[in-house]
């Protein structure tokens, strides 16, 4: 089993991050209405527009476009003797939750695109467009007071998908197909830690000079949610955010395999992880495309 291994204070960060923005990305609306104006304005800092992003038209613009899946029990992988029914079902447990990842992704991002269009054209945004714009800088984890065309450029490397075949074969390997004491008792796929006495499960091997332990999900979506944060946001994935630019920039398809390679440091085996990984995705990538009429998982291998 491999770990995300992160200091305790970027734990605690992405824990209130998390507190703040999920509300919002699910568009449950509580708070009494405030219309934001569509009037275009230049420029302005983050502390002029935020308190907007609260409002029903940018959560909207936050939300989730697709509704959450169904919670789901575990189903008992181990019982499951044929190896291609097990992934055939292990795919299909976890992919409408990478499905609607990648959905929500899209979204926003088609929404950036649209404003830099503007922008390249000289078109003003309005006070909705930066408070939405601020809400985003703050939910990837980037520290803009006002944006400008750098800031801008970094947020649309955060703001992307992620290929299925890349997640969900992570998956299968952190999790040993979904059979790990971490998987069964906590909905931890990913081996992610964390660093709160009695957030998650004890390692049964961790070192007397170790606090962390292996974060407890209370759903499979919550642990994808939470893997897809760390990837997109955590300095230790910039180079897969790299790759990622990179190919979208040459107007290549976003595979698996490709950002597998910006993976050295998920894994204390560096590339043999990575060559670990990548090989799961060639042989896999059948079984995959056969559960894509199932759940559109877009595998992208």
């Amino acid at each position: 089993m491999r770990f995300l291994k992160f200091p305790l204070l970027t734990a605690v960060t992405m824990l209130v991050l998390y507190a703040l923005y999920y509300p919002f990305m699910e568009s449950t609306v509580t708070e009494p209405e405030v219309v934001v104006s569509q009037e275009p304005i230049e420029h302005p800092l983050r502390s002029d527009v935020i308190s907007y992003a609260r409002s029903e038209q940018v959560r909207k613009r936050l939300a989730y476009p697709t509704s959450a899946p169904a919670k789901k029990p575990l189903p008992d992988f181990d019982a499951i003797a044929d190896i291609n029914e097990k992934k055939q079902a292990f795919f299909a447990y976890l992919g409408p939750h990478v499905a609607r990842e990648n959905a929500r992704l899209r979204f926003l991002r088609k929404q950036l695109l649209e404003m830099k269009a503007q922008l390249t054209n000289r078109q003003p945004l309005t006070v909705q467009d930066y408070a939405f714009l601020y809400a985003l800088y703050d939910e990837f984890r980037m520290d803009v007071a006002q944006t400008d065309d750098d800031s801008f450029t970094e947020l649309l490397k955060r703001v992307d998908i992620l290929p299925a075949s890349l997640v969900l074969m992570q998956a299968a390997n952190e999790s040993a197909w979904g059979t790990s004491r971490f998987a069964v008792e906590g909905l931890n796929f990913f081996g992610q830690w964390c660093f709160r006495e009695g957030c998650g499960l004890v390692p049964l091997y961790r070192g007397e000079d170790q606090f962390h332990e292996v974060a407890r999900f209370d759903s499979a979506g919550a642990s994808i949610r939470s893997y897809f944060y760390n990837l997109n946001t955590f300095h230790s994935y910039e180079e897969l955010r790299d790759i990622r630019a990179e190919l979208r920039s040459h107007n290549k398809p976003v595979r698996g395999e490709e950002l597998a390679r910006g993976l050295l440091r998920y894994s204390e085996r560096g590339e043999d992880y990575i060559a670990e990984i990548s090989g799961m995705i060639r042989f896999n990538c059948p079984i995959l495309q056969e559960v894509e009429h199932i759940v559109t998982i877009s595998p992208a291998c």
